[in-house]
């Protein structure tokens, strides 16, 4: 029983990342700009950053 529970948390995880993957630096900013909150706004700059950092490294490593 718990290691279903846990395989379905693993599954919803890397669809999370599967969606971040989708999102653009440029579509993380437009989603700061309409966050509500200041949590909000530090969850989508911490992505943006993230997305950053992945191309810095896809950059250098060329």
């Amino acid at each position: 029983m718990l290691e279903g529970i846990i395989m379905e948390k693993i599954n919803q995880q890397n669809g999370l990342y599967e969606q971040f993957l989708k999102y653009s630096y440029w579509d993380l900013k437009e989603l700061f700009k309409k966050a509500k909150t200041k949590e909000e706004q530090d969850f989508y700059m911490n992505l943006s950053n993230m997305v950053l950092q992945k191309e810095q490294k896809r950059t250098i490593s060329k």
